[in-house]
């Protein structure tokens, strides 16, 4: 731990060092921004979650004892500052009209196996920007995930699993081909937010050792009060690679594709924030969606495996209004497993493969001491309908978060 935070720090001050030197010999500047945040939070019932509880996604299914007592029925609760972040943005200059930029951004909420305070990157990526259009290479938001859409909520789950949550490796082009209208289009490859495999833990070997690219294309349209989209995803999959029956390894090479589609739209006016997002697609677990595919038993004649993936239909809609120092909203997302005809699998994987459908309502109110300092105090009300369980699965989270930004 001690010698990840000289790390740390060695890193900030050749940043702060270097960039300081390059001023004056280029004009290559920077900008350092973040905030510090501490969140406090109190669960009525065990729930899906990584990063020490905070990245809460849904509540878990009933699992009694002999005595018929709930497991999972037990209140907990935490307080931790791993969300504190940290990022940098850089200007290259300019060369013949091209502009070059930057950013470096970080937080303490782990790796990819969700552990917290460990430093990680969020966003890392070089920016090239022409006249009408604009490149980005490296680890930023994943298409499907509309920055410009985002709610407002300081839950460290920004809305999932309802709202199309991950970052990905890409080389992303974007082009305003007239007005207010963007083409965006992209190449990407998973990492840290990967489709969860055959061992039950997210893989993205999966992805890449199929040699195709997760592709997106996106149409836009921005205004001063309105932005508003629609977009589509194309995803191969690869589950396994090698499979050993009878003490005989065999190359496996079966591949699953995926298809997903969104729209979106945020409308803001002097007091009022309207922001909403629907997806349907198939496998999205990368996504932190509901959903994943299924696996057949192995066809021991062909000496291979079939897959079939889950579709799962998602939707978020915030809204925020404006009194000054203080900001009442509220975030609402619905999401249901379409599921397929599951006859003649054998292994699901996935995220929440035992959920019909799961609603969430969440009331919030921010509150503004002075410039950049707030307080935000959250109730999420969560309801679940798992597959072979009748009755409904309510619960509540009670949050309440402090956030200085600089």
């Amino acid at each position: 731990m001690i010698r990840n935070y000289r790390i740390i720090i060695f890193s900030l001050l050749t940043i702060i060092t270097f960039s300081s030197f390059a001023q004056e010999k280029s004009g290559f500047s920077y900008d350092i921004y973040g905030f510090f945040n501490a969140q406090y939070y109190f669960n009525t019932r065990k729930t899906y979650s990584s990063v020490d509880g905070l990245y809460s996604l849904y509540p878990l299914a009933p699992n009694y004892n002999s005595k018929g007592e709930d497991l999972n029925g037990i209140n907990n609760h935490y307080f931790t500052v791993s969300t504190t972040r940290i990022g940098t943005k850089f200007n290259f200059g300019e060369i013949n009209g091209t502009k070059f930029r930057g950013l470096i951004e970080a937080d303490f909420t782990g790796q990819a196996g969700g552990l917290a305070n460990y430093f990680r990157f969020r966003h890392a990526y070089l920016q090239i920007n022409w006249k009408k259009s604009q490149m980005i290479i490296g680890q930023y938001w994943n298409p499907m995930t509309i920055h410009q859409v985002s709610p407002f909520n300081k839950e460290i789950h920004n809305g999932a699993p309802f709202r199309p949550f991950s970052r990905i490796y890409q080389v992303r082009y974007e082009y305003k081909p007239f007005g207010k209208f963007n083409i965006l289009s992209a190449l990407s490859f998973q990492r840290d937010n990967a489709t969860i495999g055959v061992d039950k833990i997210k893989d993205y070997n999966q992805q890449v050792r199929t040699f195709i690219p997760i592709m997106n294309l996106h149409f836009q349209y921005s205004s001063d009060n309105l932005f508003a989209g629609i977009g589509g995803e194309f995803k191969a999959i690869q589950p396994r690679e090698t499979y050993t029956i009878n003490n005989q390894t065999l190359i496996m090479n079966e591949k699953m594709y995926n298809f997903s589609t969104s729209v979106y739209f945020k409308y803001l006016t002097k007091k009022h924030s309207f922001k909403s997002q629907a997806i349907i697609g198939d496998n999205l677990n990368d996504m932190s969606i509901i959903g994943g595919y299924y696996e057949s038993a192995f066809d021991t004649i062909n000496n291979k495996f079939s897959y079939n993936p889950t579709t799962t239909f998602s939707s978020w809609l915030d809204y925020s209004y404006d009194m000054g120092n203080f900001k009442p909203a509220v975030l609402i997302g619905y999401t249901k497993d379409l599921d397929v005809n599951t006859k003649g699998y054998q292994n699901a994987y996935g995220l929440g493969m035992d959920i019909d459908n799961y609603f969430r309502i969440s009331p919030r109110i921010d509150y503004e001491l002075k410039n950049n300092f707030f307080l935000t105090f959250c109730v999420e009300y969560q309801n679940v309908k798992f597959k072979d369980i009748s009755k409904r699965v309510e619960a509540l989270k009670f949050s309440l978060n402090c956030t200085y930004t600089f």
